[in-house]
């Protein structure tokens, strides 16, 4: 039995929240204890996206402890901020991290290590010190590189005021870290070259997806029918968060610019530059752009059952330091993609690899349209060859199977067990 083995999971969203960082988190718990290990998840109340409504969650004000599918789930009465604005998000992960704290500080018997999948750079580095205090190991797990992500949108004399003390934070808590989890090959150079990490205590472990999850698809016909979609267009799709640096707005633009008859773009997800593009398709009559608001993350591969090709655009240079968690998504529903990325990005190099669509520079209205319009025109045999490539390559790289396996591989490193 290895119940004497305590681990904690420290996740900043869990299910029934549906973010890629939520299911790795319900993913791992489930499968250390499947090992009989011992597991507690300490996450905040659920409050992703914005606009959904948990109700057994909202307002609590104390730790609230429930066995949640066999797992031990302590949900902490944290600050949340499901819109994205930087001092209320700033004063989110600030919270999270004295939550745990606290939560930690009281326990007891002490866990073995802690995975630590936290909001940066507050929580991350608040988590580091008790974890430094009690002598917990920790894992830590980078989903994106703060402050560059931060800072890369704020005034100059903003960006030189506070990347130097942020970087000083981050750095210290990876350094903390009995091992440093990174997704692409990109964030592991920094870590390794500008964070000065040893480079055997940083590991790429991709994002994954339930792949099981994808081989269960109603046919298209019955898709569009169920989400009330003609199923006679061919139909471009974008799945994920509609937000200021994913390049819906361009997408939208170079789809007109196309012009292509008999064509439909499907716009799915919502975001906080959702009402901007609505507006937008409004503004250049687009009757054949439409918006589904879909919460369950179950339904996606039924919602991309109904794309010919899915869409990957992104602003420039924000693709350099992740991989979207919509892009394994993509290839084990065997779409072909279309992407406008940084051309060194991981993602770039992946979809060039797998031989599975094309790479375009980012916010390049002019390249998208008249791919969209060649692409439209190729044989349907060929682009379900390009979709084909795409899944086996996915499966190769980015399934559950061999990333949780990885990842729990790495706790239980940390917590001294052999594996």
């Amino acid at each position: 039995m290895n119940d004497s083995i305590n681990i904690t999971i420290i996740s900043a969203v869990y299910p029934p929240e549906p973010q890629i960082s939520a299911r790795m988190g319900f993913d791992l718990a489930n499968y250390l204890t499947d090992l009989k290990y011992s597991v507690t998840v300490l996450c905040p109340q659920p409050s992703r996206p914005s606009k959904a409504i948990y109700g057994d969650y909202s307002n609590i004000r104390f730790p609230v402890i429930n066995i949640e599918n066999g797992v031990n789930v302590v949900r902490l009465p944290s600050f949340a901020s499901p819109k994205s604005r930087l001092f209320s998000r700033m004063f989110e992960s600030f919270s999270f991290g004295r939550e745990v704290t606290k939560y930690l500080s009281d326990q007891e018997i002490k866990p073995d290590a802690l995975y630590v999948n936290c909001w940066p750079i507050f929580a991350q580095t608040i988590i580091a010190k008790v974890s430094k205090k009690y002598h917990l190991p920790f894992v830590l797990q980078i989903m994106d590189i703060y402050p560059e992500a931060l800072i890369s949108r704020l005034p100059l004399f903003v960006r030189l005021l506070i990347n130097w003390p942020l970087k000083k934070l981050d750095t210290w808590a990876a350094k903390t870290a009995a091992s440093v989890i990174v997704i692409s090959q990109n964030m592991r150079r920094i870590y390794v070259e500008d964070r000065q990490i040893p480079a055997q205590r940083v590991s790429i472990i991709f994002t994954w997806q339930n792949e099981d999850f994808f081989d269960k698809v109603i046919s298209r016909s019955e898709s569009c029918r169920q989400y009330k979609i003609s199923q006679q267009p061919f139909t471009f799709l974008y799945l994920g968060n509609i937000g200021p640096v994913s390049g819906v707005d361009v997408l939208i633009r170079a789809f007109a610019e196309a012009s292509i008859s008999n064509a439909q773009l499907l716009i799915v997800g919502d975001g906080v530059a959702k009402f901007d593009c609505v507006d937008l398709v409004s503004e250049l009559n687009l009757s054949s752009v439409h918006f589904i608001s879909d919460l369950d993350a179950a339904n996606v591969p039924v919602l991309q059952s109904m794309a010919h090709v899915c869409m990957l655009p992104m602003k420039r240079g924000n693709g350099m330091s992740s991989i979207p968690s919509k892009l394994p998504s993509y290839l084990f529903s065997a779409k072909p993609v279309i992407a406008t990325v940084d051309l060194d990005s991981d993602t770039a190099h992946f979809i060039r690899q797998a031989e599975c669509g094309w790479v375009g520079e980012p916010e390049d209205l002019i390249w998208l349209a008249a791919k969209m319009k060649e692409v439209s025109e190729f044989p349907r045999e060929k682009l379900e060859c390009l979709g084909k490539n795409g899944k086996r390559y996915g499966l190769m790289h980015f399934s559950k199977k061999s990333g949780v396996v990885r990842l729990a591989n790495k706790i239980l490193e940390a917590a001294g067990v052999d594996v």
